[in-house]
């Protein structure tokens, strides 16, 4: 399993555009946008399923700054073993790799 959070300068439904678009080969399988007052909260899971790799993005402006936490799990589809090979990490790549414009910051996480 591989996390990941970032702070951007965009806001909610923009942030999940540029991560939608980045990740046309990957099937959506839940996408929900919500509003609580003039808060925000979006949600975005994908799965690759050649590889059985699953990514569950949260997106939200709680705190008036919008943030991006991203968890990729999965990896191999062998019969013995299931192993990452690094197809959790590189799933997250991809996603940062789309909020370069936006980018603020990457928020350290506990292990």
């Amino acid at each position: 399993m591989t996390q990941s959070r970032y702070v951007v300068k965009s806001s909610v439904a923009e942030t999940m555009d540029l991560i939608k678009l980045s990740q046309s080969e990957n099937d959506i399988v839940f996408e929900e946008l919500r509003q609580f007052g003039e808060f925000q909260q979006g949600m975005l899971t994908y799965e690759r399923s050649s590889n059985q790799t699953a990514l569950f993005i949260v997106v939200h402006n709680f705190n008036h700054v919008t943030e991006v936490t991203m968890i990729a799990t999965g990896g191999s589809n062998g019969s013995l073993f299931n192993i990452d090979w690094g197809l959790a990490k590189g799933i997250i790549g991809g996603v940062k790799s789309a909020l370069k414009p936006v980018l603020i910051e990457e928020v350290k996480l506990p292990k």
